[in-house]
């Protein structure tokens, strides 16, 4: 199927989930849908992250707005995990300008129904780098969310783009700091968030997990265990990290 010619229907939609189907591995989504919180096996197909993200630059190189505009169009509860997954990612590979990149991320987020359709596609938001003050607005409004995937959606920006020096590296601590939630992945991207700051910004996000710290003990306890698996982090980092459970 040539992704870069095609006219967005239904026609051409269904020919579009068949080849999905055809890029399937069954054992990959067997190992997929145990880690995948989708209560209904059928919507994950088991495509491989590679082959998504190849198929979703092949769709941003031909008439990408149709095929948003498509799967706008659809229920989002008929959406498959790599139906989501692509359309998170051809809107990361468009290089859309800002108006509209805020806008398509804000649609996108409101699909997205699990940590891996969150993850990957997020990663391919690279153009957020060139608005970086310009995007607090819209993470401010993922993490004031009610719904805890658009709140993740907030944190994996804030650790993949906004952890590049000390002053943004304060300003996604913080942010995350403000967000109380009992969701498990709500808080397992908090953890992540702050290990990776430790990471880069060691002295600044030692003194926020000494003075500043305020998400609670579950979180806390995520956050040592990523501190402790971390190859980026020193053996008595990591004792130190494990001294704050004694507390």
């Amino acid at each position: 199927m040539d992704f870069t010619q095609t006219i967005w229907n239904d026609n051409s939609y269904q020919a579009y989930i068949e080849y999905l189907k055809s890029l399937a591995d069954d054992k990959y989504k067997e190992f997929n849908s145990k880690i995948t919180p989708i209560s209904n096996e059928s919507q994950i197909y088991g495509v491989r992250v590679p082959k998504m993200r190849d198929t979703a630059k092949l769709i941003a190189k031909g008439s990408f707005r149709a095929f948003l505009d498509y799967v706008d169009a659809l229920d989002n509860k008929s959406l498959s995990h790599e139906e989501i997954s692509i359309y998170g990612m051809v809107i990361g590979y468009a290089k859309l300008p800002f108006g509209e990149l805020c806008q398509r991320i804000r649609t996108y987020a409101s699909k997205v129904n699990n940590w891996a359709c969150c993850d990957c596609p997020v990663s391919s938001f690279k153009e957020i780098k060139k608005y970086i003050e310009e995007y607090k607005i819209e993470i401010y409004r993922f993490l004031k969310s009610e719904n805890p995937w658009e709140q993740r959606v907030g944190l994996i920006i804030l650790l993949d783009y906004y952890l590049c020096d000390k002053e943004n590296t304060e300003y996604a601590l913080n942010e995350a700091n403000s967000v109380k939630s009992d969701e498990y992945y709500v808080q397992m991207a908090q953890a992540w968030l702050i290990a990776t700051a430790f990471a880069k910004q060691r002295d600044l996000t030692k003194d926020y997990l000494t003075n500043n710290f305020s998400l609670g003990d579950a979180v806390l306890k995520m956050t040592v265990r990523k501190l402790r698996d971390s190859y980026r982090v020193t053996k008595e980092d990591k004792d130190w990290a494990a001294s704050l459970l004694k507390k």
